[in-house]
């Protein structure tokens, strides 16, 4: 049951990233481009087909990563610009193999490239399509020992070498001679790795520019203010604009100026997760003591809005200067930024596709976007102050409002709680009944008294959160693990399961069964196998996390119609969990065209093509396109 346990990866995970972020920053001054060179060559082996080979000369004590290296590091991406005569693009193979060990703080496989990585694939051109010159990029960040320096994309072009008649008998007849057709060959590299050849089509969003994502990001982060996790700040926000119309234009426009302040930093911090750990939209909360925290400060807030202490800006507090302080409208920028990473709005996901690809200052652009998308509103009232007017006029009605609000908080903790691992929940609970004691210590000095009676109550106030901190997750926490197996064995052995490995996956399968839709674990290994056995699978990538993910399948996955669909055309159901890290997870949905690995995201793989996966993500309201796309997979 070490799965629920705060692991010594996390950590390492986190010393890693924030000194590779530190080692990055200060070694700017030398670029990768005096590191890594790439070229390219192609040419043609048949009448439809190109061999295109991928070189990157890597300088002296300098190495790159492989392309199937996982998170947190960053792994070696190459991307080929689209053509209306290109029909599909092969798997790229390494011609080169990269040097694999064990990372001594990760604990996980590296993959580098020394001197030189080559890599290879096949381009189809369809019949009648003539094809000049291919262009991609490469993006790649380059390492010395410890000190790696900031990533970077290189835009490379190749002229097709023509075809001649020795290069077409020397390539397609003696593959005809030992394999028989071009059907067998097909067949055979199917059957080496179809997860290793899949063709997605890339979407509209992942060919377009800058221009065109960039209005997509601003629409995106204005709709985020409307989605569930956001809309409890948004509530806070709402009495903040109300009492801004007894300040005077100055006060409002700065006011929400800080407020976008502190949410489009949060969108910098996570640009630089992106750019340099390789962390999609919302991963944060794969990790305990993230989540932990975010819901200590929501419990926090909650109890503001109740009355059990005062924040500035939150509160109804006696004087303007208190009730607007510019420290809480950054505070609740930030919060609000940090609520929103669980849920994915509209445009969202193809915006943060495209941004993951691109060079680094174009990630950067694409978070900053949606970071202004979210704070337009705010912003536009600070520019337009006469708008508050017509909110309702400041009142008694606004303490039963801010109550109410304090509740909903309350509704966001219960949620966030609900997707810590069972043994967590407990720990978690105490951590929070630590937090509420403290801060109500803190409502006997009001903020006119002395500062130095402020800062000796803070101060208890913070060790006791520290201490209840040390005795939930120092002790309590290894006790919960302890009776969360025990009565994991209890109940196999009531059930007549025992307690060996094999009856744990009984039980399992056999619980399963009583949901209308019966899912399979994902693995690599087992995704593969259904695939060659020429089953339809449809995938669905999740965590409990994900607001979005658990809306779609309430409205749209667990429903009679899907269930029916699954069922009519034998369609395995595999589900991959992302609740945790799941680096797997990850690398197949870069592989299925989704750069930023972002969820909810979903993928159906037909019998008679499975190396054509139709692909699907956002957010549904309706079981019909789930059903239409699994109904064409049979």
């Amino acid at each position: 049951m070490n799965h629920f346990m705060p692991s010594q990866f996390s950590k390492r995970v986190v010393a890693s990233v924030v000194v590779r972020l530190l080692l990055t920053f200060a070694s700017t001054s030398m670029a990768l481009g005096e590191n890594v060179e790439v070229s390219a060559k192609s040419q043609w082996i048949s009448t439809t087909e190109i061999e295109l080979t991928v070189e990157a000369t890597i300088a002296p004590g300098i190495h790159i990563y492989g392309l199937e290296q996982s998170r947190p590091i960053l792994a070696t991406r190459i991307q080929f610009d689209q053509s209306d005569a290109i029909e599909s693009i092969g798997s790229l193979e390494s011609v080169t193999p990269p040097k694999r060990h064990t990372h001594e703080q990760l604990g996980i496989e590296v993959l580098e490239h020394f001197d030189r990585a080559q890599w290879r694939t096949r381009i189809v051109v369809r019949n009648g399509h003539k094809l000049n010159s291919i262009n991609g990029s490469l993006f790649a960040q380059s390492c010395e020992d410890e000190k790696c320096f900031p990533p970077e994309t290189y835009l490379f072009q190749t002229e097709i070498s023509e075809l001649t008649s020795d290069s077409e008998e020397s390539v397609a007849l003696p593959m005809a001679e030992k394999l028989g057709s071009v059907t067998d060959v097909t067949k055979q590299s199917e059957a080496m790795s179809i997860l290793d050849s899949l063709q997605v089509t890339p979407s509209a969003n992942q060919q377009a520019t800058i221009w065109s994502i960039l209005p997509l990001a601003f629409i995106a982060g204005f709709l985020l203010n409307f989605m569930p996790c956001v809309l409890p700040v948004v509530g806070i926000k709402l009495l903040s604009l109300v009492k801004q119309s007894e300040l005077n234009r100055r006060r409002v426009l700065l006011t929400n100026v800080v407020y976008s302040t502190g949410l489009i930093s949060v969108m910098i911090v996570l640009a630089s997760l992106a750019v340099f750990a390789g962390l999609g939209w919302g991963q944060q909360f794969s990790h305990l003591g993230f989540s932990v925290t975010l819901i200590g400060l929501v419990f926090a807030f909650s109890l503001s809005l109740l009355g059990v202490w005062e924040l500035p800006s939150i509160g109804l507090s006696r004087t303007k200067t208190e009730s607007n302080g510019y420290a809480s409208a950054f505070g609740n920028g930030v919060l609000s930024t940090v609520l929103a990473t669980p849920c994915s709005g509209p445009f969202l996901g193809a915006a943060l596709a495209w941004a993951v690809a691109q060079p680094a200052y174009w990630t950067y652009t694409i978070f900053v976007a949606i970071g202004f998308g979210m704070a337009s509103p705010f912003l536009l009232i600070g520019m337009f102050p006469k708008l508050v007017r017509f909110l309702p006029k400041p009142g008694a009605w606004m303490i039963v409002y801010k109550q109410v609000t304090g509740f909903v908080m309350l509704v966001s903790v219960v949620y966030l709680i609900s997707t810590l691992p069972t043994s967590a929940v407990i720990p978690t609970l105490l951590l929070i009944l630590g937090v509420g004691i403290a801060l109500w210590l803190t409502s006997f000095v009001p903020v006119y008294d002395s500062a130095l009676r402020r800062m000796r109550v803070w101060s208890v106030a913070s060790l006791i959160v520290a201490v209840v901190a040390v005795v939930s997750f120092g002790w309590l926490k290894g006790v919960t693990d302890q009776r969360f197996e025990r009565d994991a064995i209890r109940l196999l052995s009531t059930r007549g399961y025992g307690d060996s490995l094999q009856q744990v996956k009984t039980l399992s399968a056999s619980l399963n069964q009583q949901r209308s839709i019966v899912w399979e674990n994902f693995s690599k290994e087992r995704l593969e196998e259904l695939l060659q056995a020429g089953k339809p699978v449809f995938l669905d990538f999740t965590a409990d996390w994900c607001l979005t993910c658990k809306s779609n399948e309430l409205l749209a996955i667990e429903t009679e119609d899907v269930a029916n669909a699954l069922l009519a055309g034998n369609v395995v159901a595999m589900k991959a969990d992302k609740t945790v890290p799941n680096p797997n997870a990850d690398q197949l949905l870069r592989k299925l065209g989704n750069s930023s690995a972002s969820i909810p995201y979903y993928a159906v793989f037909p019998a008679g093509q499975p190396s054509k996966p139709i692909v699907m993500d956002g957010l549904y309201s309706s079981p019909d396109v789930f059903v239409k796309n699994i109904q064409s997979a049979f």
